[in-house]
Formats: C-alpha cells, structure tokens, sequence
C-alpha cells in the first residue's frame, strides 16, 4: 500500500507541475511564438538541468545508458509518438479557457481504465468505474457552461488525453526496460531535436523575462513527465488505483485560470469540482483496503 501512496503523491505533483506548465503556455500562446520556439529553449535548458542532476543523483551511465539495444525500443518509440503532443497543446490552450482544456484532459483516466485492461489485463472492479463516474461527471460539469463539444480543438485535446493513457500504461507495462529517468530523457529527447531544427530555420531572440519564462515551462514540464513516469513505473499492476487522482489537475487549473485569465466558475463548475475530489477521496478510501 505504502507504494500505492508514494504513486498517488507523484501523482498529485505531476498535475501541480502539468498546470503550472499549461498556464505559462497559455500566456505564451498568445504572444510572437511559435511551438519550436517555446519548446526548443525551454527543452534543452530543462534536460541539461536534468543531466546535470542525474550526475549527482543515480548516475547518467545508470540511467540513460540502458541494458541492451532492444531496451531502448519502447523509451524511444514513446517519444517520437510524443513529438504532436506539445504542438497540439500549444495550439489548442490559447483557444479555450484553462480550466475547460484541463477538463477534457481528465478523460485520461477512462482511457487507463481501457488500457490497463487491454494491454496489462488488469482487473477492473465496479469500485474503480464508480470512481472514475463520479470524477468524469465532476468534469463534464466544468466543460459544458463554458464551451460546446463542438469546437474542433475540444477533440484535439482528447487525442493528447488518448496518448498520455497509452504511452503511461506502456510504462506500467515495460517499467524494467528503463528507469523513470531514462523513460523521461528518451520521452523528451525527439521532441527537442525536432524543435531544435525547426528554431535553426527560424529563430527568435526573446527578452530575458520571456527567456526565464521559457526556461521555468520547460522544467515544469519535464517535472510533470518525471512525476507522471514515477508514478506509473511504480504502479505497476495498480495503475488503475492512481489514475482518478489525475483530476486534481482541474483544481490547480481553476486556481491558475482565476488568477492569471480572470476565469470564474459558476456554481454548477464548483459542484464539478467537488465531486472530483469526492472521486479521489474515495479511491484513497479504497487503497487502504488493499
């Protein structure tokens, strides 16, 4: 149980991390930046600051040096499938509210659920779908004052919910193939070479605050990824159990929106959020027994 915890706790840190990620992106978005921009400066500043830890903690040679050549397959793969992700984040979060971006984002455990059964056959307990009801309705009630399912970038949205339930549960599954650090150095490294080519045809010089903006994004994010990739590296089989606590994303994103976009939830939003976190309670209640 004590591991079923740490990966709650990672859990929660991963949303602070991903909001705090999102809201900067969200300011960014509206500014003269382009994906390969933010992504490029903000990745290399982040996995050099990354290196740079991993020397002091665990090792480079342990961690990003893997086993053989076939353990490098499923860490690599899971980044170059991650290279559309960000792009599409960055595109979409500028138009729609944070709070609502985030809500569509907590279909992420429902896909974990079909996941976790699919590709780990997990077994999956009428407890763990009455969490996930109650914490998906928590959400829908965020979504529907604020905007139609209609919107094209709503369904943009959903393939990123889509790629972080099977990228993760791929985690879960293969978590011997590569530390949770190895997984998020190879997570990140495409992407970056990608950003990096496309900043060399066509580059840009910010200012120093926008600079250390850039730079803070880029470590929110790969705290999130390290927090997220923890989580499920020590999940294993229970994957399931952690994945409800995936909606206390929304809360951060209301706090975060209010403050920074002026975004106000009605009282059926507020009912939303309070069930959220009735879901997470009662998979907490759930874990104790286990």
């Amino acid at each position: 149980m004590k591991v079923i915890l740490l990966g709650i706790l990672f859990q929660c840190l991963n949303t602070l991390s991903g909001s705090s990620f999102d809201t900067i992106t969200k300011i960014f978005g509206n500014k003269a930046f382009e994906w390969h921009h933010y992504y490029s400066i903000g990745n290399i500043a982040s996995l050099l600051l990354f290196l740079f830890y991993l020397n002091f903690n665990g090792g480079i040679k342990n961690n990003i040096i893997l086993k053989n050549k076939s353990s490098y397959t499923i860490p690599l793969l899971r980044g170059l499938i991650f290279i559309p992700i960000p792009i599409i984040v960055f595109n979409s979060i500028k138009h729609v509210p944070l709070n609502v971006f985030t809500s569509v984002l907590m279909t992420t455990p429902f896909f974990i659920l079909l996941f976790s059964k699919l590709i780990q056959n997990e077994k999956i307990s009428i407890n763990n779908l009455i969490i996930l009801i109650i914490g998906f309705g928590g959400a829908y009630m965020v979504i529907k004052p604020s905007i139609g399912l209609s919107n094209y970038y709503i369904y943009a949205i959903l393939l990123v919910a889509i790629h972080n339930a099977i990228t993760n549960i791929v985690v879960s599954k293969y978590s011997s193939n590569a530390t949770t650090y190895g997984y998020t150095f190879y997570y990140f490294l495409p992407l970056t070479i990608v950003a990096t080519l496309f900043f060399i045809a066509d580059p840009i010089f910010p200012e120093i605050f926008d600079l250390l903006m850039i730079i803070t994004s880029g470590i929110f994010i790969i705290l999130s990824v390290i927090f997220w990739t923890a989580a499920f590296h020590i999940a294993g089989k229970y994957s399931r159990i952690i994945s409800p606590f995936l909606f206390t994303q929304l809360i951060w994103s209301s706090i975060f929106g209010y403050i920074y976009f002026d975004e106000i939830l009605d009282e059926i939003a507020v009912i939303g959020i309070i069930l959220i976190i009735i879901s997470g309670s009662i998979s907490l209640i759930y874990t104790k027994k286990i």
